[in-house]
């Protein structure tokens, strides 16, 4: 089961993305409080559901981090990477979708940049000192890393590509640049899930990036969710998701030409 399949097989139980509302998320605000699980049982995961949750048990930062749908899709992806694909998270944020990518993928080449935008962690603190815990716990020590800057991930990734790239800011400003610095070095139909699409600006770059390409993309998923820090958007996509999909060979990976091959179409799911 590939990514899209996966993204169509994944639904919600008691509160959607775009209800506030309900009666369901008047009882799931109440029942937050008790710090339940309640992403967990809001969530219905199409595929390995047993093991993909006792893999992610250790991956959510407290009760705003990233729930189980984002870091299940996550997961999922990186797990199918190829041989010479890598995850790249542009963004760390909490570092839940780092921690996400690395659970049970000792395999594979996973790294975080987190480009001095992401107090939580690269500050002093304890939401800090607990993500580092945690990726002590479950990283290892030859394939899973943090960078400081973008330049210092490609030089890990030396020739290999990004199959998985979650793009992710505390605000719009830096989307369009990660966006297009993280472009060329994409792999064949791979994979962009682009955070806090929430935002109409994020949205709105995200979307005007696939139309300037000279890729082509397909939009697999927008999920919007109710308006921001609602117990809806922790429940379902967080702070809203975009995933594109890279449509055949990168037509702007650089090349001794100084030209891109034009790119080969893949079939639509």
């Amino acid at each position: 089961m590939d990514l899209p399949q996966y993204l169509q097989g994944l639904s919600f139980r008691f509160v959607q993305p775009e209800q506030e509302r309900t009666l369901g998320a008047r009882a799931a605000a109440a029942l937050a409080r008790l710090r339940l699980p309640l992403d967990s049982w809001n969530t219905r995961l199409p595929f390995d559901r047993a093991d993909t949750r006792v893999k992610l048990r250790r991956t959510r930062l407290g009760s705003a981090g990233r729930p189980l749908a984002l870091r299940a899709l996550v997961n999922r992806g990186v797990t199918h990477l190829a041989e010479r694909e890598a995850f790249v998270a542009f963004g760390l944020g909490d570092g839940g979708a780092l921690l996400a990518a690395i659970a049970g993928n000792a395999d594979k080449l996973c790294i975080g940049v987190h480009e001095h935008d992401a107090p939580q962690v690269a500050a002093a603190g304890p939401a800090r000192d607990e993500f580092l815990r945690r990726f002590d716990e479950l990283a290892d020590d030859e394939r899973h890393f943090i960078e400081p800057g973008f330049s210092r991930c490609l030089a890990r990734l030396d020739e290999r590509t990004i199959g998985v790239c979650f793009v992710s800011a505390l605000s719009h400003e830096p989307i369009a640049e990660r966006l297009a610095q993280c472009e060329p070095h994409l792999a064949e139909n791979a994979y962009l899930l682009v955070d806090n699409c929430n935002c109409e600006r994020t949205r709105e770059l995200t979307l005007d990036f696939m139309a300037a390409s000279r890729n082509q993309y397909r939009v697999l998923a927008d999920a919007r969710t109710a308006e921001p820090g609602s117990i809806t958007g922790s429940l379902t996509w967080g702070r809203g998701l975009l995933v594109l999909q890279l449509l055949g060979r990168n037509a702007v990976v650089p090349r001794a030409t100084g030209r891109g091959a034009p790119p080969v179409l893949a079939p639509a799911a």
